[in-house]
């Protein structure tokens, strides 16, 4: 009895540590997923229909996003607001 215990247990802390190895699998995906650019035909704004090329051109002499000059330049956040509201879901996807 004593030995298919401790298989069990043996077992239970292999399948715990492979489900921990697998969450750091996922945080590593999702944390380098962060790091990528987005294309310049992803649309930020559906209102006034800004894209990520828009943006970058609009903002290639700050080199960042500066939302107060793409809110006077492209009117963005005027519409609908969800692309300010979700800015920093976007913003440093840009640069």
């Amino acid at each position: 009895m004593k030995d298919g215990v401790f298989a069990q247990h043996e077992s239970r802390d292999k399948m715990d540590k492979d489900f921990l190895r697998q969450i750091d699998d996922v945080k590593d995906f999702l944390s380098s997923k962060e790091k990528e650019k987005l294309d310049n035909d992803f649309l930020i704004c559906e209102c006034f229909c800004v894209n990520v090329g828009d943006i970058r051109l609009s903002c290639s002499d700050l080199g960042e996003v500066n939302l107060d000059h793409l809110q006077e330049r492209f009117q963005l956040g005027r519409g609908c607001q969800s692309c300010i509201k979700d800015a920093d879901s976007w913003i440093k996807k840009i640069f």
